[in-house]
């Protein structure tokens, strides 16, 4: 892991913040992760530091503050937040009452989108801090277990690097920000980032704890029957030719009704439903990576089978808080 930070800094050459202004550092924090208050503690000079990068659907980011400080997170809706101690520490509090520590290289907090929280940070604190849209995590841990969730996740607030899990979520880090320091061709090319994010992504779910665990643990103990299992494969293998639901039956060698309820009981989605989640996610991605300069949202969301592109900004401004146009412009800059 890098050194301290008066030393080396991660992502040193993606620097977007070097300041002592607090009115400042709030304002640009607030642009690249999420609008919050920060509050120096009294008597302490401020130093902030921010080097980011967007990678895919991820922000990417070395904080800090050179001082004490409070930093209040008000509910969004939109963004789960991982902030991994690499120096000093915090303490967190999510609601009225849940609270928890971090400390250096042996912690990590879980930021959620439907609460509250308040991140009291340590003055020779330094985090590499991570921001990941709600619907992207659900989304891919709904892919690991082929199951449909109700709401956010409520992910335990810390995460514990000393466990099996917590090692392999830092050592996917530690790699992320290797390419990036690195200018590697994992972050460079569109495709090769989709890896990154996925492997980001999936370390995290299996090192955090909470309610998630038990969908992991029984998607291990029941596996999803052959028959939707074939189906799900033919959906994923051919959504952007729109499969119908007499193509799933045929792959999957069932009848309509028993598919109908596979689906519903494994991923509470009925096949249609299934597949119209697919091709947006499809969409997302697409617009996350797009693979030239000059791809329009009409380009991807036709490629995907969306033609009445009204509709489409309709489900897609639901489903991901954006609209299509702001994705393709965020993923470019």
């Amino acid at each position: 892991m890098p050194l301290p930070p008066q030393v080396d800094e991660p992502l040193r050459q993606h620097g977007r913040l070097r300041t002592a202004d607090a009115h400042l550092a709030q304002s640009v924090v607030s642009e690249v992760y999420e609008p919050h208050t920060l509050e120096p503690a009294r008597g302490e000079a401020l130093d902030a530091r921010l080097n980011a990068v967007q990678n895919g659907a991820l922000t990417l980011g070395y904080l800090a503050y050179g001082a004490g400080a409070t930093v209040v997170l008000p509910p969004s809706e939109h963004w789960y937040h991982v902030n991994i101690t690499l120096f000093g520490g915090s303490r967190i509090t999510r609601g009225d009452s849940l609270c928890g520590v971090t400390s250096a290289m042996a912690g990590a907090a879980i930021l959620v989108p439907h609460h509250t929280q308040t991140i009291e940070w340590d003055s020779d604190t330094a985090q590499f801090a991570l921001r990941v849209p709600r619907t992207d995590l659900e989304s891919h841990l709904e892919s690991l277990t082929s199951t449909r969730l109700s709401g956010p996740v409520d992910f335990d607030l810390v995460v514990d690097l000393n466990s099996s899990a917590g090692r392999g979520l830092l050592r996917c880090i530690e790699f992320v920000i290797s390419e990036w320091d690195d200018d590697g061709i994992l972050a460079r090319h569109g495709n090769s980032r989709r890896h990154l994010e996925s492997l980001t992504l999936t370390n995290l779910v299996l090192a955090a704890e909470g309610p998630h665990r038990a969908i992991l643990d029984r998607g291990a103990e029941s596996p999803v029957p052959d028959g939707l299992r074939l189906a799900l494969d033919y959906v994923h293998d051919h959504a952007r030719s729109l499969p119908t639901l007499a193509d799933l039956t045929t792959a999957a060698g069932a009848s309509a009704r028993t598919l109908q309820n596979q689906f519903l009981r494994h991923v509470n989605r009925t096949p249609i439903q299934y597949i119209r989640d697919v091709r947006l996610r499809g969409t997302r991605d697409d617009l996350l990576h797009p693979d030239s300069s000059t791809v329009t949202v009409t380009d991807v969301a036709t490629s995907w089978g969306f033609y009445n592109l009204g509709r489409f900004s309709s489900l897609y401004r639901e489903l991901y808080g954006e609209s299509p146009s702001e994705t393709l412009r965020r993923s470019r800059t």
